[in-house]
């Protein structure tokens, strides 16, 4: 009697291209119109002016436009360059967008659909087997709306102060070490399989190691301020997996190497680029300052916990903080008992430890490096969100597991999509209902602050100077002929996240003398009487066109750049 083979079971059903696509452009919505509620409050306040007209805002649009120009680079940055990321995600938005206020706005929005694409990513590895594509994207969107709802309780731009959390939608304000420390974060998952039964020597591997060592490298190259975020939490983190066993000694030596030594190579590269840095990474360590950074650090809790709008957003992410940082005591103390080990999973493990450690090492860094600027605590008000992702899960799936029935289940699975849908829809109306001010901000419709520069200038060819506050501004938004370029109180050249080049051979004919101290009276007083003195709002308009004091100004900036560039090793 012949043997039939037993009848393949049917393949499961797989849903239309268009509903899953449907199923992912859905909460890229969400995320977008996220963002438009948090840019609707900045149009309403101070932070509009920080986000689109402050010095250092400005930085990508002038670095762009400049390499695109085909200048000579002669660059002087901070201690910081802006090449990767930043630099790469502004061009590219900048090649589509070429108004440099809209590419700043949806740069803003980029930043944020990044965050949640790779919270979507680790979301998804960490469920693994059990993974369910609703409660991947319901816990990065719920760690987009946690963050959101931190930046709108941050009403004014206090970003030396209590206003950190708001930065990340900035170009410029560290969020670029982010960005790749969630993408690492996301490449060690996916290389060891969220901890669960890594293949050493693999192509994934390969994969994984090369492209995490080349990122690794370029952003510390970039910005050193990576060491201290990511590359020390992350080491540690490491060191847990290890003790915990959820990592193989192999697994250990092979990711402490990729993720130390690409970051020390950054680091040492940089010898390499030190004509591009204003100031060297040493300047902004200074031990004696120590106590004043614990009283910073007072006086911001102190700032927050007295207005009612603070003390809401103190309680928030303490809580937030708290739970990730409880989860991870549990997680430990599970791993010591047999019984309890098997509740928690090595990637919930990974991610509250990371996310623990980032804050203790950022908090203790702040203090040991004696810092006075609370922005660069930036990473503490996201990365402890991304330790919320694994405590949902754990608690979802818990949740799951004392439901008795099936049919109570799916009540409870049906009850969960359908409130989170409610509150989809209302944040997508609330992106609609935000989008009008978000425009008129990016029209300039409100910003006058040109128009009189503009007026007073006319389309004379010859450049004008004054501080770094105003005349990025006015170099970026105004339509003169000449460049508008940044000088100290003694109209030296100021060396500062500019071009350099763009000094020599030109003629320069006003100052601009503003209302900080900067450029004032006092500073344009070598150059005896003007032909004309201007006032546009809070700033003066010294023109010295036809006088002798446009031949001393031109010969004084001259001077001054050519020994800046000789300061430098550029050519002169």
């Amino acid at each position: 009697m012949t043997r039939t083979a037993p009848r393949a079971s049917p393949p499961a059903l797989r849903a239309p291209l268009w509903q899953r696509l449907l199923i992912e452009l859905a909460p890229v919505v969400v995320v977008v119109s996220t963002a438009l509620v948090v840019l609707a409050r900045m149009a309403a306040s101070e932070w509009s002016a920080v986000l689109l007209y402050s010095g250092d805002s400005l930085v990508l649009p002038l670095l762009h436009s400049s390499i695109v120009a085909g200048e000579p680079f002669d660059w002087v940055f901070s201690s910081q360059l802006f090449f990767f990321p930043e630099l790469v995600i502004y061009s590219a938005i900048a090649l589509v967008v070429s108004d440099p206020r809209a590419a700043i706005v949806v740069n803003g929005i980029v930043n944020l659909l990044l965050f949640y694409a790779f919270a979507r990513v680790i979301a998804r590895l960490a469920l693994q087997r059990s993974r369910h594509r609703f409660i991947e994207i319901s816990v990065a969107l719920g760690a987009i709306g946690l963050y959101a709802v931190i930046c709108l309780l941050e009403p004014q731009p206090n970003i030396n102060g209590s206003s950190i959390a708001t930065l990340y939608l900035f170009n410029t304000y560290y969020q670029g070490v982010i960005i790749i420390g969630l993408s690492v974060l996301a490449l060690t998952l996916w290389l060891t399989r969220a901890f669960r039964r890594a293949a050493w020597g693999s192509t994934r591997t390969v994969t994984a190691t090369v492209v995490t060592g080349a990122v690794t490298a370029a952003v510390t190259l970039c910005d050193p301020l990576y060491l201290l975020q990511v590359t020390a939490p992350l080491g540690l983190t490491l060191v847990v997996m290890w003790f915990a066993r959820h990592l193989t000694t192999r697994g250990f030596l092979l990711l402490a190497a990729v993720n130390g030594g690409s970051a020390l190579l950054g680091l040492w590269g940089r010898r390499f680029v030190e004509q591009y840095l204003a100031i060297a990474l040493d300047k902004y360590m200074d031990i004696e300052k120590i106590p004043s950074s614990i009283t910073l650090v007072g006086n911001t809790i102190a700032e927050l916990a007295s207005t009612s709008v603070g003390m809401f957003k103190l309680l928030l992410w303490g809580a937030v903080v708290v739970v990730t940082v409880g989860f991870f005591l549990y997680a430990l103390f599970a791993q010591t008992r047999p019984s309890l080990r098997r509740t928690v999973s090595g990637a919930e493990l990974f991610l509250t430890a990371f996310s623990t450690l980032s804050l203790v090492t950022m908090v203790l860094g702040f203090f040991v490096t004696g810092s006075q600027t609370t922005r660069y605590l930036l990473p503490i008000f996201v990365f402890p969100l991304l330790g919320m992702i694994p405590v949902v899960i754990h608690v979802l799936r818990l949740s799951m597991l004392v439901v008795p029935y099936a049919e109570y289940r799916r009540s409870l699975a049906r009850f969960m999509v359908g409130a989170s849908s409610a509150v989809a829809v209302l944040v997508v109306v609330a992106g609609a209902v935000s989008l009008p001010p978000v425009i008129r901000m990016v029209t300039g419709a409100t910003y006058s602050g040109a128009t009189c520069f503009e007026d007073t200038i006319g389309d004379r060819e010859e450049s004008g100077v004054g501080s770094f506050w105003i005349t990025r501004q006015w170099e970026v938004y105004a339509d003169e002929r000449g460049d508008v370029l940044q000088v100290r109180g003694d109209l030296s050249v100021d060396d500062w996240m500019i071009n350099v080049a763009t000094y020599v051979d030109k003629d320069y004919s006003y100052v601009i003398v503003d209302p900080w101290g900067h450029v004032t009276e006092q500073s344009v007083q070598v150059l005896g009487t003007p032909a004309e003195v201007t006032t546009c709002g809070d700033f003066e308009i010294y023109d010295y066109e036809g006088t002798p004091g446009e031949r001393i100004l031109t010969d004084a900036i001259d001077r001054s750049a050519e020994k800046t560039l000789e300061l430098h090793g550029f050519p002169g």
